[in-house]
């Protein structure tokens, strides 16, 4: 990785964590109802997010950060998921492009490995069906942790399937813009 590369990284690193410092006077100072572990949580999921996708490609790098200031920054820190009805669907559309574009990463290194021809609708249909069934494991892990913890994430039936919903049109958004680029580019 080159120098200017790893100062670019560590540049959206440190924005993050100002923005996650930021929230966490705001919730103080504004009296915004939100817990401690939620601030904790929010601090350390810079430094988790960091370490693993340091080595991803920079546009993925940056995706997660964005990602992670909806999720923990905006969502869990200020709350928004409490204050804003419908919050927790946006971070859930928004959960489908990111992880449609971790499944085209996912494939290309595949097909990389293989020393195969990556096929572009093949990439396109794999990554859109990777973020659907990430939509799906994500409420398995939140019914899993409200069962066992006893705590309240996943909320009721039409809950979780408008997340699974909100997931998928994510990822689908994703798909019509990336056959959007493919067709320009063979265009020009």
């Amino acid at each position: 990785m080159q120098k200017q590369d790893t100062a670019k990284r560590l540049i959206v690193s440190l924005i993050v964590l100002a923005l996650t410092g930021a929230a966490a006077v705001i919730t103080r100072v504004a009296g915004l109802e939100t817990t401690t572990a939620k601030l904790v949580g929010s601090f350390a999921a810079v430094f988790l997010l960091t370490g693993v996708v340091w080595r991803f490609p920079f546009r993925f790098y940056c995706m997660a950060f964005g990602f992670d200031v909806l999720a923990a920054v905006l969502g869990s820190a200020l709350n928004l998921y409490h204050y804003l009805g419908f919050y927790d669907k946006f971070v859930h559309y928004t959960s489908g492009i990111l992880l449609a574009e971790g499944g085209l990463l996912i494939i290309h290194a595949l097909a990389k490995r293989q020393k195969t021809p990556a096929e572009p609708l093949l990439c396109r249909l794999f990554s859109l069906f990777f973020s659907a069934a990430c939509a799906g494991f994500w409420e398995i892990y939140e019914f899993t942790a409200d069962s066992l913890l006893g705590i309240n994430m996943q909320g009721d039936n039409t809950n979780t399937m408008g997340d699974i919903i909100a997931g998928t049109l994510g990822a689908l958004t994703w798909l019509l813009l990336q056959t959007a680029i493919q067709r320009r580019r063979k265009n020009t």
